[in-house]
């Protein structure tokens, strides 16, 4: 069995170079980890390199849950772009499945203040985000296959269900991942973890702000949240 690391950029130059940065500093801190690169052929300078395996992908924004999908080994860490390794138990993470086919990063409610969504209604019924699609640990390559269609579905409002704010969720990856483990009979058997320490694995710049911090020190620091509002 193949354990390995998943970063996806595309559609802008700046998000290859983010991607860039956070396996280097996977490296860094896991040299022996086996990394995959999913980007554009256009953006290639010759840092790609720096990837085990290399998968080019679409310009689509959110092409990530294809690159997902593809994943070239039986278990992947994905991590978003603008994340930053800063930790050596990077090197522990895939002890962290522990039987699940997927484990997230959970948002809790003290981060609302710099969360994009966390409440919402779906038919009419009071809901709250539960996982953070920013990193994810798996094996279930068929799951993040499904949420990459269901997504350009919701993403072009061929699929619209009962759920609002609708005008605010439509774009939202995180919308599609609920409903596929909430509404959606074909996932009703899969298997889903949280991370043990969850700030650890996500840490998201805006936490400190508001005084929220993991047990041990911070392993992935996330970079894509700024001052709560």
């Amino acid at each position: 069995m193949s354990n390995g690391y998943l970063v996806v950029a595309s559609q802008k130059e700046s998000f290859y170079r983010l991607a860039i940065n956070c396996l280097e500093s996977l490296k860094d801190y896991y040299p022996d980890a086996k990394c995959c690169l999913v980007t554009e052929e256009r953006f290639l300078d010759g840092r790609e390199s720096i990837a085990d395996d290399l998968i080019f992908c679409g310009d689509h924004y959110r092409e990530k849950l294809w690159g997902m999908s593809q994943s070239p080994y039986d278990t992947t860490m994905y991590i978003d772009a603008d994340c930053e390794i800063v930790h050596e138990d990077i090197a522990t993470v895939f002890d962290e499945l522990n039987g699940n086919d997927m484990v997230f990063h959970t948002l809790p409610k003290e981060g609302k203040p710099i969360f994009v969504m966390y409440d919402f209604t779906c038919e009419g019924k009071p809901e709250q985000f539960t996982y953070c699609g920013g990193v994810c640990l798996y094996t279930n390559k068929e799951f993040m296959f499904d949420w990459y269609v269901l997504y350009l579905k919701q993403f072009s409002k061929i699929w619209k269900p009962d759920i609002q704010p609708w005008d605010k969720l439509y774009y939202f990856d995180q919308t599609t991942l609920w409903w596929l483990l909430n509404k959606d009979f074909r996932h009703k058997d899969i298997k889903v973890g949280t991370f043990k320490d969850n700030l650890r694995w996500n840490y998201y710049n805006g936490y400190a702000e508001l005084k929220m911090f993991p047990k041990q020190e911070v392993i992935i620091n996330h970079w894509s949240k700024g001052s709560p509002k």
